[in-house]
C-alpha cells in the first residue's frame, strides 16, 4: 500500500512539472516520453537534494544500506578518520594555579639529598628531583627502583636534553623521560639477595664549565641507616664515570694515625659539597662521626676528579669556597585572579569567532549545493529542451524528404 501510494505522489509531482512544456508533447509520443523521462529524473534528484539537507537517519533504501555496509579499503578508512571534537570551555573560574622558577639546586651548600617516600613501595619506581646545568642545556635525574621480593631498592642516573627552542622555566617543565638517554650515566649495584638494602644515587653540582658533574651514592639499611656515601664525578666529554674511594682511605689514614681512632668500629661518613670555587678540578668534602649525640667534625678535605691528590683543607668549620652552578625547579607563587580573568575573556573572544567561522562555512557550503543543485536541474531541462528541438528537426527533415518524392501514379508511370 505504501508502494502505491510513493508510485501516486511521483506521478503527481511528473505532472505537475510537465505543464511547462509546450503541448505538442500530447501529439508526438517520442518528445512526451522524453519529457517524462526527465521529469523523472529531477524528482530524483531534488529528494537526493532535499534528503542530504537532513540528519541522517536509519531508514534508508536497500541500496543505501549495502552502500554503507560494503567493506572499504585502508586508505578510505584513513580517510574517514576526523579528529575528535572536543569542547572548549571558556567560562573558567579561578583556581590558584601555580607558577615556577629556577633556583640554585646546590644552596644552600651540599644540601641535595635524595628521600625514599612510603609511594615507592607501590609505584615500585620514581623519578626524583632532576639537576639543570648551568648553561641550561641539559637535565639529569635519578630514577630509583623498589624490588617487593627483598625488600630493597637500586637506582639509575639519567640525562635528558633540554629544547633550545624554548624559555628557560618551560623548557625545564616540558622535559619529559620519554626523551631521556637510552644508556644511564651511572648505576647502582643491582643485586638484590640481600634484604633491606637501599642504594640511592643524588646529583650534587655541576663544575662551572658544566663539563662535569659531582654525585654521591648512599648505600644503607632500610632498619639501621645509612652505611656510607662514596664520591663519583662524571665526565661529560669523555663519558665516563669514576668513583673516588681515595677520599674515604685518606679521612681513615689521617685519624688513625693522629688520633690513633679505628674507624672500622665507628660509625662515619663524608658529604658531598660540590666543586671548589677557586679550581674545577678539585671537589670539597665535609666529613662527621657519629657519637650518639652531637656528631664530630672530622675536617674539610678536597679530591681531584682523577682521585689522585686528597688534602686536608680545614679542621674547623669554616666555610670554603664551594661553586654553586646547578639550577632546579620549584614553585613561585599563584596566577593572579586578573591575568585568568583576561585569559577567560580572551578564550570566549576566540571560541565566539571560531563558532562564527564553522557557521559561516556551513552556509557556504549550504549555498553552493544549493546553487550545484539548481544547475544541475537547468542543465537537465536543457538537455531535455535540446533533445526535443533535435526532434522537431528530424520531423521536419523527414517531411521534407518526403514532399519532395515523386508520386506513382495508379497505372505506376510518373
Amino acid at each position: 500500500m505504501l508502494s502505491t501510494f510513493a508510485g501516486m505522489v511521483m506521478a503527481f509531482k511528473v505532472h505537475v512539472n510537465q505543464m511547462k512544456y509546450p503541448i505538442m508533447k500530447k501529439r508526438d509520443s517520442g518528445v512526451a516520453e522524453c519529457i517524462y523521462r526527465n521529469e523523472i529524473e529531477k524528482v530524483d534528484e531534488i529528494e537526493k537534494y532535499e534528503k542530504s539537507n537532513m540528519p541522517e537517519s536509519g531508514y534508508m533504501t536497500r541500496e543505501e544500506y549495502e552502500l554503507k555496509s560494503r567493506a572499504k579499503s585502508k586508505k578510505e578508512l584513513q580517510e574517514e578518520v576526523k579528529k575528535p571534537n572536543i569542547p572548549k570551555d571558556s567560562n573558567m573560574v579561578y583556581v590558584p594555579q601555580k607558577t615556577f622558577k629556577l633556583v640554585k639546586y646546590n644552596d644552600p651548600i651540599g644540601s641535595p639529598e635524595l628521600t625514599l617516600p612510603r609511594k615507592l613501595n607501590f609505584d615500585r619506581q620514581i623519578n626524583a628531583q632532576g639537576i639543570i646545568s648551568g648553561d641550561k642545556t641539559i637535565m639529569v635525574y635519578p630514577a630509583v627502583y623498589y624490588y617487593a621480593q627483598t625488600d630493597c631498592t637500586s637506582c639509575d642516573l639519567f640525562m635528558i636534553k633540554l629544547d633550545p627552542s624554548l624559555k628557560d622555566t618551560e623548557k625545564v617543565m616540558k622535559a619529559n623521560i620519554v626523551q631521556k638517554e637510552e644508556k644511564p650515566l651511572l648505576s647502582t649495584s643491582k643485586d638484590i639477595d640481600e634484604k633491606y638494602i637501599f642504594r640511592t644515587l643524588t646529583p650534587i653540582d655541576f663544575s662551572s664549565d658544566n663539563k662535569r658533574l659531582v654525585i654521591k651514592e648512599k648505600t644503607g639499611h632500610r632498619h639501621d641507616g645509612i652505611w656510607k656515601t662514596e664520591l663519583w664525578v662524571y665526565d661529560f666529554e669523555t663519558k665516563e664515570s669514576r668513583c673516588l674511594p681515595q677520599i674515604r682511605d685518606a679521612i681513615i689514614e689521617y685519624w688513625a694515625q693522629n688520633e690513633g681512632i679505628d674507624f672500622d668500629e665507628k660509625r662515619w661518613d663524608i658529604y658531598p659539597m660540590g666543586f671548589d670555587a677557586n679550581d674545577d678540578n678539585r671537589i670539597i668534602v665535609c666529613a662527621y662521626a657519629y657519637t650518639g649525640e652531637v656528631p664530630k667534625f672530622l675536617g674539610t678535605w678536597s679530591i681531584d676528579v682523577n682521585g689522585e691528590n686528597s688534602k686536608l683543607e680545614a679542621l674547623d668549620g669554616y666555610s670554603f669556597p664551594v661553586s654553586v652552578i646547578g639550577y632546579r625547579l620549584v614553585e613561585d607563587s599563584v596566577k593572579d585572579i586578573t591575568e585568568v580573568e583576561f585569559e577567560a575573556k580572551q578564550a570566549k573572544k576566540l571560541e565566539k569567532a571560531e563558532d562564527k567561522k564553522v557557521k559561516e562555512a556551513e552556509k557556504y557550503e549550504k549555498k553552493v549545493r544549493k546553487l550545484e543543485h539548481q544547475r544541475k536541474l537547468q542543465q537537465m531541462d536543457m538537455e531535455t529542451l535540446y533533445k526535443i528541438q533535435q526532434r522537431k528537426q528530424d520531423l521536419k527533415q523527414l517531411q521534407k524528404n518526403n514532399s519532395k518524392k515523386p508520386k506513382e501514379s495508379v497505372t505506376g508511370i510518373q
